[in-house]
């Protein structure tokens, strides 16, 4: 056996034998002796090498990895995510059965990490075959599932933690890296996600993993035009956008990263150009357009790119959108208002969805229900595919300090009554139906009833800090003062006055002009007066004007109607809107006898008072009934022939037919 094998390795070992010519001939024909051959096979083999479990960013930046356990000495040194896993094709990978995330029973000390979607995500067509997303179900404290195998929740916590405690982390020869090295880096120890793509269910954001990560140079604005722009935008247009959120991201968060993206910036420049105009005429109207047009022909480019980032397209397309809802003397030759509302559905952002994504959730769907609430419009967006969790009672404790959730709640409860008070207009005139008074019967209560629990069991920092009636103040006002120093308390306490006033103008079996109707429309509309008229945020003067518009309605008294006009007028003053349709509007209402002769039609109303462009304005419309409708419903989703951005836009490459995220599963708007 030994003699065959010294045979089979000959040729080899003589090949690499260095053997001067002379002697070539007797190398070849006198064998050597045995210990000679047993010699040359013990040398040790000066051939390096291959490394075989190195981390895949070194192995992307052709680098030799060192291979050690957790993170390598190349990542620590240039300060980088140390990937780990294997290379693979996943583009013909077939699966019995989809990967899913296993979900970690209460009380373990097991945490479960899973990086298989990252390092999908690193091929093409790589991340689409995973399922998306699901989100995990509490685990209640009174209930003990069994699993399949009739495992008892507290059986199966004891075995894990009994795995747990069977590994011996010293047993490893792990090198130990230093905590710095960690800290503030490496922030995929608390999720199965990489950071930020939580904003996109369905693909990758670079954009929102910057703003999630770690880096290592910071860009910043050299020209003095651009940085009076960006400060205006951080000071007076962020605030406004940031009205119900907690995190401040438009006016704190994304104008620092807003300065390595070029479409995100022009579009702040553009909206603080606006704002910059509107308060000194003398300034022109020329920068606003200019950095608008850059920024609507960057926006175009990229959704014609299928690889586009699609967190980045939809924040400036909310931006742009703002801009043309602030007063210009100039027309706008986009749409940006129903096209950021088709990205925000592609993205699949809901209530649900934490940081930004949230955030532009809130931005777009508060200006649909003011404008639905102003102008009776049907709303596009069903409430109901948002995931709002209202077990208001049992989540108080829990979701105390969080006040996006009880903003989700009050936005949820308005839709829901907007929705409501559409379904009653589209019955009337179809008969007495007994089964559909009394569904809207149940229906009423049960948004009534959420409209007490929410108010009830909102956190401290969503209630006011003083309420004093007229009689106990100096101001000789005839409404209360309301004290709140929060900008977003303002704003959910005047969308939960909004949908008493419009339940009490839409119960089922009472009139609107009932006296107990009636007397539930006077103090909640006192209430919204009250509360706007001793507010001095400007930037809740925009979106206060609506409340006071529908408050002033159920007014009675000659005082109180004179102090809202006065009321308007400040507002006007700090928004530069045109308000002269609405106070003609209202004196007609009070049967006031220096009413305007003429009647505005609400379609009207809105274009002259928002100057809204040919693609949003209602007037255009030669049919009077077709003015009246929500310009969202036939505009703002990609799936329809009407969708923004004619021409240009290409559905993106991570797009999935199996993606409950996606935009076709919501109802058609």
């Amino acid at each position: 056996m030994n003699l065959r094998k010294v045979a089979r390795q000959s040729p080899s070992i003589s090949a690499r034998t260095s053997t001067p010519k002379s002697q070539g001939s007797d190398s070849q024909s006198t064998p050597r002796p045995r210990s000679s051959r047993k010699k040359s096979s013990d040398a040790p083999d000066t051939k390096a090498r291959r490394v075989r479990t190195g981390c895949l960013t070194c192995r992307q930046r052709h680098l030799k990895c060192d291979e050690a356990v957790g993170r390598c000495l190349n990542c620590r040194k240039s300060d980088r995510v140390c990937r780990r896993g294997v290379r693979l094709n996943f583009i013909d990978t077939q699966t019995v059965a989809p990967p899913h995330i296993v979900a970690r029973p209460h009380g373990s000390k097991v945490t479960f990490k899973d990086d298989s979607r990252l390092i999908a995500s690193l091929y093409v067509g790589g991340f689409e075959i995973y399922p998306p997303i699901q989100p995990e179900t509490p685990v209640q404290e009174n209930r003990e599932p069994h699993d399949d195998f009739g495992i008892v929740g507290d059986d199966l916590t004891n075995l894990f933690q009994s795995v747990a405690h069977s590994f011996d982390p010293l047993s490893f020869d792990v090198p130990h890296p230093n905590v710095a090295d960690f800290v503030g880096t490496d922030t995929w120890n608390q999720s199965h996600l990489v950071p930020g793509d939580e904003l996109l269910p369905h693909g990758t954001s670079h954009f929102a993993q910057k703003l999630a990560g770690k880096h290592e140079y910071h860009a910043f604005l050299t020209d003095p035009e651009q940085v009076s722009l960006l400060r205006t935008f951080m000071k007076e247009v962020g605030p406004r956008m940031d009205i119900m959120d907690e995190m401040n991201h438009f006016s704190q968060i994304l104008p620092g990263f807003a300065i390595g993206e070029p479409l995100l910036l022009k579009a702040f420049l553009a909206c603080g150009a606006r704002h910059i105009c509107f308060a000194d005429p003398s300034y022109g109207d020329e920068k606003a357009m200019h950095y608008y047009d850059e920024a609507t022909r960057d926006l175009l480019n990229a959704i014609h790119d299928p690889n586009r980032d699609s967190v980045l397209c939809a924040t400036a397309a909310l931006c742009l959108g703002f801009s043309e809802t602030m007063p210009t003397s100039s027309r706008h030759h986009g749409d940006h208002r129903a096209g950021s509302r088709a990205l925000i559905r592609e993205c699949g952002w809901t209530a649900k969805t934490p940081g930004l994504g949230g955030a532009c959730f809130r931005i777009s769907i508060s200006a649909e229900l003011l404008n639905c609430m102003r102008y009776h419009w049907t709303f596009s967006w069903d409430p109901n595919t948002w995931g709002i969790n209202m077990d208001m009672d049992h989540s108080q404790a829990t979701n105390e300090g969080n006040q996006d959730i009880w903003h989700h709640r009050i936005l949820y409860i308005f839709a829901k009554v907007i929705t409501f008070q559409a379904s009653l207009r589209s019955s009337h005139g179809l008969g007495d139906d007994a089964t559909r008074a009394i569904q809207h019967d149940h229906e009423w209560i049960t948004h009534n009833r959420w409209c007490e629990q929410w108010v009830k069991s909102i956190p401290r920092s969503l209630v006011p800090l003083g309420h004093l009636q007229p009689w106990q103040t100096i101001s000789n006002s005839a409404f209360p003062e309301v004290w709140l120093v929060n900008r977003s308390a303002i704003v959910s306490r005047l969308f939960y006055h909004a949908s008493r006033i419009l339940l009490a103008k839409t119960h089922p079996f009472q009139s609107e002009f009932d006296e107990d109707m009636r007397k539930m429309q006077r103090s909640h509309a006192h209430e919204i007066c009250g509360l706007i008229a001793h507010t001095t945020d400007r930037g809740v003067a925009d979106i206060s004007l609506h409340f006071l518009v529908l408050a002033a309605e159920c007014l009675d008294t000659r005082e109180a109607q004179g102090e809202v006009l006065d009321i308007i007028d400040t507002i006007t003053k700090v928004t530069g809107s045109n308000a002269e349709p609405i106070k003609n509007e209202l004196k007609q209402i009070w049967s006031w006898v220096d009413a305007h002769p003429h009647t505005m039609i609400p379609a009207q109303m809105h274009n002259h008072f928002y100057e809204s462009q040919p693609a949003l304005s209602t007037s255009n419309h030669p049919n009077p009934s077709s003015s009246l409708q929500n310009p969202l419903l036939t505009a703002g989703d990609f799936s329809l022939e009407n969708h923004p951005y004619q021409g240009y836009y290409v559905p993106p490459h991570h797009h999935h037919p199996l993606n409950p995220y996606h935009y076709g599963t919501f109802d058609m708007i």
